[in-house]
Protein backbone atom coordinates (compact mmCIF):
# COMPACT_ATOMS: atom_id res chain seq x y z
CA UNK A 1 0.00 0.00 0.00
CA UNK A 2 1.34 3.41 -0.98
CA UNK A 3 2.52 5.73 1.80
CA UNK A 4 0.54 8.57 0.18
CA UNK A 5 -3.04 8.21 -1.07
CA UNK A 6 -3.16 8.17 -4.87
CA UNK A 7 -5.38 10.85 -6.38
CA UNK A 8 -7.83 8.76 -8.41
CA UNK A 9 -10.15 11.63 -9.39
CA UNK A 10 -8.28 14.82 -10.22
CA UNK A 11 -9.80 17.84 -8.45
CA UNK A 12 -8.78 20.54 -10.96
CA UNK A 13 -9.16 21.15 -14.68
CA UNK A 14 -5.36 21.21 -14.98
CA UNK A 15 -5.04 17.73 -13.46
CA UNK A 16 -8.01 16.38 -15.41
CA UNK A 17 -6.32 17.50 -18.63
CA UNK A 18 -3.04 15.94 -17.51
CA UNK A 19 -4.72 12.63 -16.63
CA UNK A 20 -6.41 12.59 -20.07
CA UNK A 21 -3.02 13.14 -21.74
CA UNK A 22 -1.46 10.30 -19.73
CA UNK A 23 -4.32 7.91 -20.53
CA UNK A 24 -3.73 8.54 -24.24
CA UNK A 25 -0.03 7.66 -23.95
CA UNK A 26 0.03 4.83 -21.37
CA UNK A 27 -0.70 2.04 -23.86
CA UNK A 28 -3.71 0.64 -22.07
CA UNK A 29 -2.53 1.08 -18.48
CA UNK A 30 -4.61 4.17 -17.71
CA UNK A 31 -3.17 6.80 -15.40
CA UNK A 32 -0.10 5.24 -13.83
CA UNK A 33 0.22 5.14 -10.05
CA UNK A 34 3.33 7.34 -10.11
CA UNK A 35 1.25 10.14 -11.66
CA UNK A 36 -1.57 9.65 -9.16
CA UNK A 37 0.89 10.26 -6.35
CA UNK A 38 2.76 13.09 -8.07
CA UNK A 39 -0.64 14.75 -8.58
CA UNK A 40 -0.39 15.95 -4.96
CA UNK A 41 2.03 18.54 -6.33
CA UNK A 42 0.84 19.54 -9.82
CA UNK A 43 3.71 21.99 -10.39
CA UNK A 44 6.33 19.28 -9.94
CA UNK A 45 4.23 16.82 -11.92
CA UNK A 46 4.07 19.09 -14.96
CA UNK A 47 7.77 20.00 -14.80
CA UNK A 48 8.75 16.36 -14.35
CA UNK A 49 6.51 15.26 -17.23
CA UNK A 50 8.14 17.78 -19.58
CA UNK A 51 11.58 16.54 -18.62
CA UNK A 52 10.57 12.89 -19.02
CA UNK A 53 9.05 13.58 -22.44
CA UNK A 54 12.37 15.06 -23.55
CA UNK A 55 14.29 11.99 -22.37
CA UNK A 56 12.04 9.73 -24.42
CA UNK A 57 11.79 11.79 -27.59
CA UNK A 58 14.59 14.31 -28.00
CA UNK A 59 17.86 12.64 -27.09
CA UNK A 60 20.65 11.60 -29.43
CA UNK A 61 21.49 8.71 -27.08
CA UNK A 62 20.26 5.40 -28.48
CA UNK A 63 16.98 4.40 -26.76
CA UNK A 64 18.32 0.87 -26.24
CA UNK A 65 21.34 2.17 -24.30
CA UNK A 66 19.08 4.47 -22.27
CA UNK A 67 16.81 1.58 -21.34
CA UNK A 68 19.66 -0.80 -20.48
CA UNK A 69 20.99 1.82 -18.05
CA UNK A 70 17.54 2.44 -16.56
CA UNK A 71 16.84 -1.26 -16.12
CA UNK A 72 20.20 -1.77 -14.47
CA UNK A 73 19.79 1.07 -12.00
CA UNK A 74 16.31 -0.14 -11.02
CA UNK A 75 17.82 -3.59 -10.54
CA UNK A 76 20.60 -2.16 -8.35
CA UNK A 77 18.15 -0.11 -6.27
CA UNK A 78 15.69 -3.02 -5.98
CA UNK A 79 12.87 -0.86 -7.35
CA UNK A 80 10.14 -3.11 -8.77
CA UNK A 81 7.90 -0.34 -10.10
CA UNK A 82 10.56 1.20 -12.32
CA UNK A 83 11.99 -2.14 -13.35
CA UNK A 84 8.66 -3.59 -14.49
CA UNK A 85 7.74 -0.52 -16.52
CA UNK A 86 11.15 -0.34 -18.17
CA UNK A 87 11.24 -4.01 -19.12
CA UNK A 88 8.10 -3.20 -21.09
CA UNK A 89 9.65 -0.08 -22.61
CA UNK A 90 12.96 -1.87 -23.19
CA UNK A 91 11.31 -4.55 -25.28
CA UNK A 92 9.92 -1.81 -27.52
CA UNK A 93 13.47 -0.60 -28.23
CA UNK A 94 14.95 -4.03 -28.92
CA UNK A 95 16.06 -5.38 -25.54
CA UNK A 96 15.38 -9.11 -25.51
CA UNK A 97 14.03 -11.24 -22.69
CA UNK A 98 17.36 -13.05 -22.61
CA UNK A 99 19.22 -9.77 -22.13
CA UNK A 100 16.86 -8.79 -19.33
CA UNK A 101 17.46 -12.16 -17.68
CA UNK A 102 21.24 -11.72 -17.89
CA UNK A 103 21.39 -8.08 -16.83
CA UNK A 104 22.62 -8.93 -13.33
CA UNK A 105 25.63 -10.68 -14.82
CA UNK A 106 26.18 -8.44 -17.83
CA UNK A 107 29.98 -8.41 -17.44
CA UNK A 108 30.21 -12.15 -18.21
CA UNK A 109 27.37 -12.29 -20.71
CA UNK A 110 27.95 -12.62 -24.43
CA UNK A 111 24.57 -11.04 -25.14
CA UNK A 112 25.86 -7.51 -24.57
CA UNK A 113 28.23 -5.51 -26.79
CA UNK A 114 31.34 -3.89 -25.36
CA UNK A 115 29.53 -0.53 -25.45
CA UNK A 116 26.55 -2.03 -23.60
CA UNK A 117 28.89 -3.43 -20.94
CA UNK A 118 30.72 -0.13 -20.55
CA UNK A 119 27.45 1.78 -20.25
CA UNK A 120 26.19 -0.73 -17.67
CA UNK A 121 29.42 -0.53 -15.69
CA UNK A 122 29.08 3.27 -15.81
CA UNK A 123 25.48 2.96 -14.61
CA UNK A 124 26.67 0.89 -11.65
CA UNK A 125 29.32 3.49 -10.78
CA UNK A 126 26.99 6.49 -11.11
CA UNK A 127 24.22 4.77 -9.14
CA UNK A 128 26.65 3.87 -6.36
CA UNK A 129 28.34 7.31 -6.51
CA UNK A 130 31.59 5.45 -7.12
CA UNK A 131 34.75 7.53 -7.54
CA UNK A 132 35.52 5.40 -10.64
CA UNK A 133 32.62 7.01 -12.60
CA UNK A 134 34.68 9.84 -14.18
CA UNK A 135 37.21 7.37 -15.59
CA UNK A 136 34.36 5.34 -17.08
CA UNK A 137 32.85 8.52 -18.56
CA UNK A 138 36.18 9.15 -20.26
CA UNK A 139 36.14 5.61 -21.68
CA UNK A 140 32.60 6.17 -22.95
CA UNK A 141 33.87 9.21 -24.88
CA UNK A 142 35.73 6.80 -27.18
CA UNK A 143 32.34 5.40 -28.24
CA UNK A 144 29.83 8.22 -27.69
CA UNK A 145 29.68 11.95 -28.34
CA UNK A 146 29.98 14.35 -25.43
CA UNK A 147 26.27 15.04 -25.75
CA UNK A 148 25.47 11.31 -25.52
CA UNK A 149 27.64 10.91 -22.40
CA UNK A 150 25.80 13.82 -20.77
CA UNK A 151 22.45 12.36 -21.83
CA UNK A 152 23.35 8.91 -20.48
CA UNK A 153 24.51 10.44 -17.20
CA UNK A 154 21.35 12.53 -16.98
CA UNK A 155 19.14 9.48 -17.59
CA UNK A 156 20.97 7.51 -14.90
CA UNK A 157 20.66 10.39 -12.43
CA UNK A 158 17.03 11.09 -13.34
CA UNK A 159 15.83 7.53 -12.92
CA UNK A 160 17.82 7.16 -9.71
CA UNK A 161 15.79 10.14 -8.50
CA UNK A 162 12.69 8.18 -9.49
CA UNK A 163 13.83 5.17 -7.46
CA UNK A 164 14.25 7.50 -4.48
CA UNK A 165 10.65 8.61 -4.96
CA UNK A 166 9.10 5.24 -5.79
CA UNK A 167 10.63 3.20 -2.97
CA UNK A 168 9.91 5.29 0.16
CA UNK A 169 6.41 6.16 -1.02
CA UNK A 170 5.79 2.46 -1.81
CA UNK A 171 4.19 3.17 -5.16
CA UNK A 172 2.51 -0.04 -6.25
CA UNK A 173 3.21 -1.74 -9.57
CA UNK A 174 0.11 -1.74 -11.79
CA UNK A 175 -1.48 -5.09 -12.58
CA UNK A 176 -0.71 -4.73 -16.30
CA UNK A 177 3.07 -4.71 -15.76
CA UNK A 178 3.55 -7.11 -12.82
CA UNK A 179 4.23 -9.91 -15.29
CA UNK A 180 7.60 -8.28 -16.04
CA UNK A 181 8.83 -8.94 -12.49
CA UNK A 182 10.16 -12.44 -13.04
CA UNK A 183 11.80 -14.35 -10.16
CA UNK A 184 15.28 -13.03 -9.47
CA UNK A 185 14.70 -9.75 -11.35
CA UNK A 186 16.67 -7.83 -8.74
CA UNK A 187 19.64 -10.18 -8.48
CA UNK A 188 22.76 -8.10 -8.84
Amino acid sequence: MAAVTPIETPPTDQLRAFYARIERTSRGLGVLNIFKLMAHTPELLEAWWSMMAATFTRLQLAPRLRELAILRLFQLTHCPYGYAHHVRIGRDVGITGEEVAELGRYAESERFSQLDKLALEYTDAVTRLDAHAPALAAKLRAELSEREVVELTFCIANWNLMAHLLLPLEIEVEEGVREYLTPGWDAT
